[in-house]
Order: C-alpha cells, then sequence, then structure tokens
C-alpha cells in the first residue's frame, strides 16, 4: 500500500459516525463491574457533596451575617436545625462544611483511583488481545500496513481509550449529575432567578455545536497526520541504511516536513476552535451572573428574595458553567476515543487470510521431499512472481535457487513456509 492510500483510510476511519465502537468497548469492563459500580455510587455521592456546599453560604448569609425579612424561603426549613445565636451557629456550619469538604476530597479521591485503576486493568486487557491478534495475522497483511501505524493501535489509541474511561466518561457523567442537581435546587428556591440563569442557555448550544463540528474536522485531520507521521518515521528509520547508501536524505526531509506542516496545520485548526470556544462561554456565563445581581439585587430590595439566596445563585451559576466550558475538552477526548476505537477494533476485525486447519494432517513418510507444481503467485493483482514454476527437491538433495534480484527466490522460501497461499 502507497504511503498516500494509507493516508487516505487513516482519513476515512477517522469520520465519526456512531458510539457503536464506544459501546463495544463495554465488554472490556464486564469483568470489573463491582469495580465500576463502586466507581459509580462514590462519584454520585461527590456530586452530591458539590452541589450543597453553596447552601451553607446562603445559611449562614440569610441567618447570621445578614439577616433580612422577606418572602419565606424554600430552604427555611433548614433554619430549624441551627442555633439561633449567631456564634454559636456559624461554629456550627463552619465544622459541618469542613467536614463535608474533606468528606468529599476522600470520596474523590477513592473514586478516581479506583476508576484509575479499573482503566489500567481494561487497557492492559486490551493491548494483550491486539498483540496476540496481530500474532495470528498473514504476513501479507504486514506487507500492506505500515508498522507505525500499527504500533499506533497499540500505544496511542489504547492510551486514547484509557482517557475515555477515567477521565472522559467519568467526568461526563459526574458535570451531568452536578448540573442537573444544580438546576433542581435553582428552581427550588427561586424559579424566577433560575429561569434568568439558564437563559442563555440556548447560545451556550449554539457555540457548542459549532465548535462540535468545527473541532470534529480538525480532530481528523489530526489523527491522520499523527498516523502518517509514525508510518514514516518507521520507514525511514528502519530503512535508514537504504537512505543513506541513495543519498536520499534530502528527499526524506522534504517528505517529512511536508508530513509535519500537514500535522501543525491540523493541530493549529483544532487550537483555534478551544481558543475561541473558552472565551465565548465565558463571555455569555458574565452575562447571565451579570442578569442575576442586577435582578437579585432589585428583588432584595423589594423584599421578595434574600441576599443569601443571590449569593448562593451567583456560586451556582459558577458551578453551572464551569463544566460547560470544560465541554471542549471532553468533547475532544470523546471523539478521540471514537476514532481509536474504530481503528483499534477494525484491526481486531480482520480475519486472517491463512489459517491453520482445525484438523493438521500428520506428514508421510517422506516429508522431508518438496514439490511445487505448476505454481502462480502474485503479491498483488496480477503482478506475477511466480509464473508455472514446477519442480521436485527430494530427501537429501542439495538443491540451489539462483537468479537475479526480484526472481522470486525469497517468494519461494515464503510459499514453502506458507506465509502466503499460492
Amino acid at each position: 500500500m502507497s504511503e498516500l492510500a494509507a493516508y487516505h483510510e487513516e482519513e476515512a476511519l477517522g469520520r465519526i459516525s456512531d458510539w457503536r465502537p464506544i459501546l463495544r468497548l463495554s465488554r472490556y469492563l464486564r469483568p470489573y463491574r463491582g469495580r465500576v459500580a463502586l466507581a459509580v455510587v462514590l462519584l454520585l455521592v461527590h456530586s452530591s457533596f458539590q452541589i450543597v456546599q453553596p447552601i451553607f453560604y446562603k445559611l449562614a448569609i440569610d441567618l447570621y451575617l445578614a439577616p433580612t425579612t422577606g418572602e419565606p424561603e424554600r430552604l427555611a426549613w433548614l433554619a430549624a436545625w441551627l442555633p439561633a445565636d449567631p456564634e454559636l451557629g456559624l461554629s456550627w456550619l463552619a465544622l459541618a462544611f469542613g467536614a463535608l469538604v474533606l468528606l468529599g476530597f476522600a470520596i474523590g479521591y477513592g473514586q478516581a483511583l479506583v476508576m484509575l485503576m479499573t482503566g489500567q486493568y481494561v487497557m492492559y486487557d486490551l493491548r494483550r488481545e491486539i498483540f496476540g491478534h496481530l500474532q495470528r495475522l498473514h504476513i501479507g497483511f504486514f506487507d500492506r500496513n505500515p508498522v507505525g501505524r500499527l504500533v499506533t493501535r497499540v500505544t496511542s489509541d489504547v492510551d486514547t481509550l484509557n482517557e475515555l474511561f477515567t477521565a472522559g466518561v467519568t467526568a461526563l457523567f459526574g458535570d451531568f449529575i452536578v448540573l442537573l442537581g444544580i438546576v433542581g435546587v435553582l428552581f427550588y428556591v427561586n424559579w424566577r432567578l433560575a429561569l434568568l440563569t439558564l437563559a442563555v442557555l440556548p447560545l451556550i448550544g449554539l457555540v457548542t455545536i459549532l465548535f462540535r463540528n468545527y473541532a470534529r474536522a480538525a480532530f481528523r485531520r489530526t489523527r491522520a497526520a499523527i498516523a502518517r507521521i509514525n508510518a514514516f518515521l518507521n520507514e525511514h528509520l528502519s530503512g535508514m541504511s537504504v537512505v543513506q547508501l541513495f543519498n536520499r536524505e534530502r528527499h526524506a526531509a522534504t517528505r517529512f516536513d511536508a508530513i509535519n506542516e500537514e500535522n501543525r496545520q491540523a493541530w493549529r485548526d483544532a487550537i483555534l476552535a478551544h481558543a475561541l470556544f473558552y472565551p465565548a462561554v465565558e463571555v455569555l456565563s458574565v452575562l447571565a451572573i451579570a442578569g442575576i445581581i442586577v435582578y437579585g439585587g432589585f428583588q432584595v430590595q423589594a423584599g421578595a428574595a434574600q441576599l443569601g439566596t443571590v449569593v448562593m445563585f451567583l456560586m451556582y451559576a459558577r458551578r453551572f458553567f464551569y463544566p460547560i466550558q470544560d465541554l471542549s475538552e471532553k468533547y475532544t477526548i470523546l471523539q478521540q476515543a471514537i476514532a481509536s476505537a474504530e481503528r483499534v477494533f477494525k484491526l481486531l476485525d480482520t480475519e486472517p487470510a491463512i489459517v491453520s486447519p482445525a484438523r493438521p494432517q500428520p506428514l508421510a513418510s517422506n516429508a522431508g521431499r518438496v514439490e511445487f507444481r505448476n505454481v502462480w503467485f502474485a503479491y498483488k493483482g496480477e503482478g506475477w512472481v511466480l509464473q508455472d514454476v514446477s519442480f521436485a527437491a527430494e530427501p537429501g538433495e542439495l538443491c540451489a535457487l539462483v537468479g537475479h534480484t526480484g526472481a522470486g527466490k525469497t517468494t519461494v522460501i515464503n510459499l514453502l513456509l506458507r506465509f502466503y497461499d499460492i
């Protein structure tokens, strides 16, 4: 396969069409479903702790720091659990908040440790399966596939899938729980401020769609460029003696510069997408926060809301938009994982062209006899290397294959060992 053909195959594999490769990865989690279940439970608890933290600030402000009279709050029932004395109440809140933070740290540490170790086990199993499959493939497969590309499958593509397990899906699920919990608390406390806080979501959705489309195209190009660089380096470094023998260093450097430039251009476009997405979401989130300050301030002056409620909404707004800002990174991880999974499973689904028989026949008594009878063979198409070749070598007979370079001497030995089928 030519280098250009290999490049286009890599580019085609990078097309993100569905999530079936990711769903197929789930079978590698089955042996560790107990660990995964524990990680999910810890993640739910850790996310719940993040959701309730701003409520402590509201209680401290509305009950002790700046108590105000106004419309009864939906969280007023929590005041019944706290003492009326400000010093004692603030002490209780501070101790409870500190304990919550420390417990959240311990749970977050445990969840990350369990998920990271599970990801390493899964990657160990996947790499072992890929390497075992490579050893079963016929020699002709390695003639058509550069070694650099196969090394990419076992190394960087598997590492990308590991990042999906440990940082992509886990973080995305945790962010979803946090966002859902924040929305529920906001609407429970003050639905008017909640609607104002979420008013910019349609614009954020539009920015996200634009980013997704642009980043997807840029990412396909980066994956193709990386695979092409690996294949080029492997070919030229392993064949450096040939490059130097024929004085092709300048030509090889020119070709590598072109491939390297394609990689740089692809990454430039991907970086540009990230650089535009983060500030855009930041501007929209600031608009939402400004609306909370203005409208919430008027509500506090009119006695329709308490100061602690506005402060709590401001904190929730920041927590709400942080995961959305990180969406670009998580989306990139998902895109990388889908493309890598497609490549890995395409390799695993490659059937060997030469398979040993289920019931091999024992060799006859004259096993030392070798005979080629009207053998035709071509590595590709009808570019015949051997044409109607016949000869026999008897046991104990000394034979020699003589011919110019490319005459087919090595091919005869390859066929004898059944590296290829006639």
